[in-house]
């Protein structure tokens, strides 16, 4: 999806994150974007929330569900309730619960910081992650 795209997925899906009744966050490719950082596209959004809140969406956005293969349990990142949405403005990826290496994944702000997401993605520590965390560092580091 393109910066715009992005933009108007968001403007469609936050009166409903807003509506949760629980903490949630953006996080990955489509919050850079969101605030401005140094990408061109994102394959979807990702919204880290609780389990009672990915219960929420997930009894709101029914009709837009995929049916995904959970991911394994024992890899570096863990959600209770992980789902994935097809939206009509955009692919939309849920994490109840999210836990990274067994801990669980404290954010700040429903969209974290340039600071904030460069922490998150140093502990994600992928290689794409680390791809993306060397650019936003450069385009911290720029002003």
């Amino acid at each position: 999806m393109t910066p715009a795209e992005v933009e108007a997925l968001f403007q469609h899906v936050a009166p409903d994150l807003d509506a949760l009744a629980a903490p949630w966050a953006l996080i990955g490719s489509g919050a850079l974007i969101l605030i401005g950082g140094p990408l061109e596209a994102a394959g979807d959004l990702d919204v880290v929330t609780g389990i009672d809140g990915a219960g929420r969406l997930r009894s709101a956005w029914a009709g837009w569900l995929e049916a995904d293969e959970p991911k394994a349990p024992d890899g570096p990142f863990r959600s209770d309730d992980f789902a994935r949405y097809a939206t009509p403005w955009g692919p939309v990826e849920v994490m109840g619960g999210l836990r990274v290496r067994g801990r669980p994944l404290d954010v700040a702000g429903p969209i974290p910081s340039a600071t904030e997401q460069l922490r998150i993605l140093r502990l994600f520590g992928r290689p794409k992650d680390l791809d993306k965390a060397a650019r936003l560092e450069a385009w911290l580091a720029a002003g």
